[in-house]
């Protein structure tokens, strides 16, 4: 893959998280909670959350989250994960769907 777009673009994001991260990140990017820091290409940084409601509304605390592409190996940190336990959270979600969809 050449960029995190094409990857997203191409991936099923609901099998690299759980259902109900899918479906809470899904709610987070409709609300329009994605703020793009800094992007390349192969990398990404944005702000994801912080929005009031439910959590199936998409609310919650506001995350840092950062998602690299390494030739076809994805990694990715969001604030919110402890540190050995580094989940696709709802947050990762959000950002990758909101990559996915970019012009």
């Amino acid at each position: 893959m050449d960029s995190l777009q094409e990857y997203f673009r191409n991936a099923d994001i609901a099998v690299l998280a759980l259902p109900s991260n899918f479906t809470y990140g899904t709610a987070i990017v409709e609300r329009g909670a994605v703020e793009i820091i800094a992007r390349t290409s192969t990398t990404v940084e944005a702000w994801a959350g912080g929005l009031e409601g439910t959590v199936r509304q998409g609310g919650g605390s506001r995350r840092r989250v950062q998602l690299r592409l390494s030739g076809d190996q994805l990694s990715w940190h969001c604030t919110g994960n402890p540190k050995a336990h580094d989940i696709f959270c709802k947050h990762c979600v959000a950002v990758a769907l909101f990559l996915k969809n970019a012009e």
